[in-house]
C-alpha cells in the first residue's frame, strides 16, 4: 500500500504539470512516446503477407515499441456512418493490454515498475541524471508516469492494394475517354498501396490513474483477487488525435538486363510496409505535438543540443529556435529567433550519465541564438521550387526559369545536398539564324527570319554552404548536365509543324554556377546565380549534325555557334520556395 500511495503522489504530481502545458506553459522537453501498431484485418492473400511482414517491424527509433497480442479490427466501410464509433470502440478495448503491459501485469494480475522504470531511466536526459545525483527524490524515476500518458496507437488500413498490370488497367480505362487514346506501356512489375493510419492516444492523466490505482491495482504484496478479476472489463479513455493518408509503389523494371537483383513479387510486396511506416512516421510526426523533437539550445556558435541517435536525428532535420515570454498572468508564448538545421548527429544511445556529447545544427536563418532557448523540430518534405529567370549572351540558354530541389542530405549523411531540374525557357520571333545546314539539305538561309522558342534543361547536384553565424546568407555551388534545344514554328514564309523533326535541334550542355543567396523567412529565399556553360554542336531530331555557313552578324540566339562547341555565361536570378 505503501507503494501505491508512492506512485499515486507521483503520478499525481507530475501529470499536474503536463496539465499546465495547457494553460499557458510551454513544454520545453521531448518525453519518448510509445507506440503500439494494429491493423485492420486483410481482405485477401495479398494484404495478409503486407500485414504480417508489418508486425514484425520495429518503430522508428524515437518512439518505444509497445507491441500487445490483440486481435485485428473487422473491415469497416468508409460509408458506414458508425465508423468513427466502431474504431474508436476497438481501440478502448486496445487500451486494456496496453496499460496492462506498462504495468507487467502477470498471470495473477500482479501490477510492477520494471517497464516504467526502465523506459523512464531511458528516455532521461542528462540533466535528469545530474539532477537525480544530488536528490533524495530519483527524478529519473518520477518520468515514468508521465510516459504512460504518452501512450499512442496506430492503427493501419490498407484502402487498395493493386499490381501494377492493374494500375495500367486502370490507366487505360481513364485514357479511353480521351480522343487520342494510346495504350499505357507496361513496362513495371510490382505494387500500389494505399493506406490510411489512425492515431489514438490512451489517456492516463490524474484523474484517469487515481481510478486505475483504486479500481485495479494489485501487487505481490497486497493480493486482492476482486479487483484481479475486475481488470477483465477495463477500458481506459481513448481520443482520436489525427490521421494520415499516402500512397507507396515498389516496382521494378521487366527488362531482366536492367534488374541487377530482379525481385519476386512477394518480395516487393514486403517492402511495402516499410515505406508506409516511414511515411506515416514523418506525417504524423508534423501533426502531433508529443511526436516533435524538444530540447533547449546548450550552447551557442556552433549551436549544440542534447538530441541525438537515440531520438532518430537525422542530417539537415530542420528547428524552430525560440525565446520565451511570459505575461504578467504566469501565460507563456513563444517568439520564433531562429532555425537550424542537425549537422553533426551524436551517438547518444543509452542510459544518461550526465556527460553525453551534443550534436551540432547550423542555423539557416534569423536572430542571434543564445543558450537556453527552446528548439522544436519543424520537418519539412526537403523540396524546393524555384522560378526566376535567366540572362545570358546566348539568349537560348535565358528566359523564364523554373526549377526545383530534392534535398538528399539524410540518405548521404551530408549536410547541404540537393539533386534538382532546371529548366529555362525562352521565346524568339524574327530573328536571323544563318546559313544552317545538314549533310543533306539546307534548313535555314540567311535571308530567312525564323521564329519558335528555345528551352534549356538540366539535371544538377548542389549543395549549400553556410560561412556566418545566423546563417540568413549562403553560397550554392552546383554543377549540371543536360540538353539546349531549338524548336520552330516558323521559317522564312513557312509555318514548321510541331512533329518536324529537321526543325528540332538539340545540344549538351554542361552548367555550372555558384548561388549567392539570402534567406528571408524558413520558406523563402532569394538566390543570384552566376555561372558558365559548355554546349555541344547541335543535330536534328532526325540525327543529322548541324553545320553554320553564314553566321549573323548580331547573333544573340546561339546559332552562329549551332555546329560546335561553345561556351558562354549565364546568371539567374530566383525565388525559391521551401516545403
Amino acid at each position: 500500500m505503501k507503494r501505491y500511495l508512492i506512485l499515486l503522489t507521483l503520478v499525481s504530481f507530475f501529470t499536474g504539470l503536463a496539465a499546465q502545458n495547457t494553460n499557458g506553459k510551454i513544454n520545453t522537453r521531448y518525453l519518448r512516446p510509445s507506440i503500439t501498431m494494429l491493423f485492420a484485418e486483410p481482405k485477401d492473400a495479398d494484404e495478409a503477407i503486407l500485414i504480417n511482414k508489418f508486425r514484425n517491424l520495429e518503430v522508428p527509433g524515437k518512439f518505444d515499441d509497445h507491441r500487445i497480442q490483440f486481435p485485428d479490427m473487422k473491415p469497416v466501410e468508409n460509408t458506414n456512418p458508425a465508423k468513427k464509433t466502431l474504431l474508436e470502440n476497438y481501440i478502448r478495448k486496445a487500451s486494456n493490454p496496453v496499460i496492462a503491459k506498462w504495468w507487467g501485469r502477470d498471470e495473477q494480475g500482479n501490477f510492477n515498475y520494471t517497464l516504467v522504470a526502465s523506459r523512464a531511466s531511458y528516455t532521461a536526459t542528462d540533466a535528469d541524471a545530474i539532477i537525480s545525483r544530488g536528490s533524495n527524490t530519483s527524478r529519473i524515476e518520477m518520468l515514468g508516469e508521465q510516459l504512460i500518458d504518452r501512450s499512442y496507437i496506430l492503427l493501419y488500413e490498407i484502402t487498395d492494394l493493386y499490381t501494377m498490370d492493374e494500375y495500367y488497367d486502370r490507366l487505360d480505362a481513364q485514357n479511353r475517354k480521351k480522343k487520342d487514346y494510346t495504350p499505357a506501356k507496361r513496362t513495371e512489375e510490382g505494387y500500389n498501396c494505399d493506406y490510411k493510419v489512425y492515431a489514438y492516444k490512451v489517456a492516463f492523466n490524474d484523474s484517469v490513474a487515481a481510478e486505475f490505482y483504486n479500481r485495479y491495482w494489485v501487487d505481490a504484496q497486497n493480493p486482492d483477487k476482486q479487483k484481479a478479476a475486475a481488470w477483465a472489463d477495463a477500458t481506459f479513455p481513448v481520443r482520436l488525435i489525427t490521421e494520415a493518408a499516402g500512397s507507396v509503389r515498389s516496382s521494378q523494371t521487366k527488362a531482366k538486363e536492367k534488374n541487377k537483383v530482379k525481385k519476386t513479387m512477394q518480395e516487393l510486396l514486403e517492402d511495402i510496409p516499410a515505406n508506409i511506416q516511414s511515411g506515416a512516421a514523418f506525417e504524423l510526426g508534423r501533426k502531433i505535438e508529443d511526436f516533435k523533437l524538444k530540447v533547449t539550445v546548450f550552447k551557442a556558435y556552433p549551436v549544440t543540443a542534447k538530441l541525438g541517435t537515440k531520438e532518430d536525428l537525422y542530417t539537415d532535420q530542420r528547428f524552430y529556435v525560440y525565446e520565451i515570454e511570459q505575461d504578467r498572468s504566469g501565460n507563456q508564448s513563444t517568439v520564433r529567433k531562429g532555425v537550424v538545421r542537425a549537422k553533426t548527429i551524436n551517438d547518444n544511445k543509452g542510459i544518461a550519465t550526465g556527460t553525453s556529447l551534443p550534436s551540432a545544427f547550423q542555423q539557416v536563418q534569423g536572430k542571434r541564438i543564445y543558450p537556453g532557448m527552446f528548439m522544436e523540430s519543424k520537418d519539412d518534405y526537403g523540396i524546393i521550387l524555384n522560378t526566376g529567370f535567366v540572362s545570358s549572351g546566348n539568349k537560348a540558354m535565358g528566359g523564364f526559369h523554373i526549377g526545383a530541389d530534392i534535398r538528399i542530405s539524410r540518405f548521404i549523411k551530408k549536410p547541404g545536398w540537393h539533386f534538382g531540374i532546371d529548366v529555362a525557357i525562352n521565346p524568339f520571333k524574327n530573328v536571323y539564324a544563318g546559313d544552317i545546314e545538314t549533310d543533306t539539305r539546307t534548313l535555314i538561309s540567311s535571308a530567312d527570319m525564323c521564329s519558335g522558342n528555345t528551352l534549356a534543361l538540366a539535371v544538377t547536384g548542389s549543395k549549400e554552404m553556410y560561412f556566418t553565424r545566423r546563417g540568413n546568407i549562403y553560397l550554392r555551388p552546383q554543377v549540371g548536365l543536360g540538353i539546349q534545344t531549338y524548336s520552330f514554328s516558323e521559317v522564312g514564309s513557312y509555318s514548321i509543324a510541331s512533329d518536324d523533326k529537321d526543325y528540332s535541334w538539340t545540344s549538351y550542355i554542361l552548367p555550372a554556377g555558384i548561388g549567392l543567396g539570402y534567406n528571408i523567412s524558413p520558406m523563402l529565399s532569394l538566390e543570384m546565380k552566376p555561372g558558365v556553360y559548355l554546349r555541344t554542336g547541335a543535330s536534328t531530331d532526325n540525327k543529322e549534325s548541324l553545320s553554320q555557313t553564314a553566321a549573323p552578324t548580331d547573333d544573340k540566339w546561339g546559332f552562329g555557334t549551332i555546329g560546335k562547341f561553345s561556351t558562354g555565361t549565364t546568371n539567374t536570378f530566383s525565388l525559391k520556395i521551401r516545403f
